[in-house]
């Protein structure tokens, strides 16, 4: 449940609308209205109190602000299924790494495009894994060795030969493009941590006096970000063909 789309939409609104001086707001109406014998719509009032309280301190957070504001990943990994899942898992357990690393840097406003980025390729590597999966069950239902073996006994020019040699052909072709998607897969879930360590690296440098600017290292890590997002694109390129249906 942790990365499902729902939950984690949940706990975003759920850490913009709740805060402890909205909450001791809230009691303390609450309290108040019990001590002098006011029934519940004196509670509901408070709760509704505590709530409002807590949104308006909220927005007043550029950061939490900016953080809703950018786009998230609300793909469902229901889609997904053994490697193709847990692949995905990593990628997305990296970019929360990620996040956490940048919400501790004294700009973290200015990695804004740095988030929607990875967010970008984390969609673009769900498409990909989508695909790949779909292709693991083209090749799991089709059997070229008996497809061989029926070559084998057939004269070379007849036509069912050349129909066979065709299929042969286009299973080979699948298992090609599915093992390319799969390595920029696995690259690209690899470049999502080592951006994480990256930035968690800079949020360490940033306790010392004087070392808040991050231009360049921004810059740096957009061009290596860019960089795995046309990896993933290139294959969307390809993909862009109808996939191969499971029989």
């Amino acid at each position: 449940m942790q990365y499902d789309p729902g939950v984690r939409r949940a706990r975003i609104l759920l850490k913009a609308t709740l805060s402890p001086a909205g909450l001791v707001a809230g009691g303390a109406v609450a309290a108040g209205g019990i001590a002098l014998g006011i029934g519940i719509p004196w509670i509901v009032g408070a709760g509704l109190a505590a709530w409002m309280t807590s949104v308006v301190l909220h927005l007043r957070d550029r950061a939490l602000v900016s953080a809703l504001l950018a786009p998230q990943f609300d793909r469902d990994l229901g889609a997904l299924e053994g490697e193709h899942r847990q692949l995905m898992k990593s990628g997305l357990a990296a970019a929360d790494r990620f996040d956490r690393a940048v919400e501790t840097l004294p700009d973290a406003a200015d990695f804004g495009g740095m988030r929607a980025r990875v967010t970008d390729a984390l969609e673009r590597l769900f498409d990909s894994l989508v695909w790949a999966q779909r292709a693991d069950q083209f090749l799991r239902a089709v059997n070229p060795r008996g497809i061989r073996e029926r070559l084998s006994r057939l004269a070379p020019d007849s036509p069912v030969a050349a129909e066979l040699r065709a299929q042969l052909e286009e299973i080979a072709e699948v298992d090609e493009r599915r093992s390319e998607t799969m390595a920029r897969s696995m690259a690209s879930v690899t470049g999502i941590e080592t951006l994480a360590v990256k930035v968690g690296s800079l949020a360490l440098e940033s306790s010392a006096p004087g070392a808040s600017d991050h231009t360049a290292d921004i810059r740096d890590l957009r061009r290596e970000l860019d960089g795995y997002l046309e990896g993933l694109e290139e294959i969307q390129e390809v993909l862009r063909s109808l996939p191969p249906e499971p029989a």
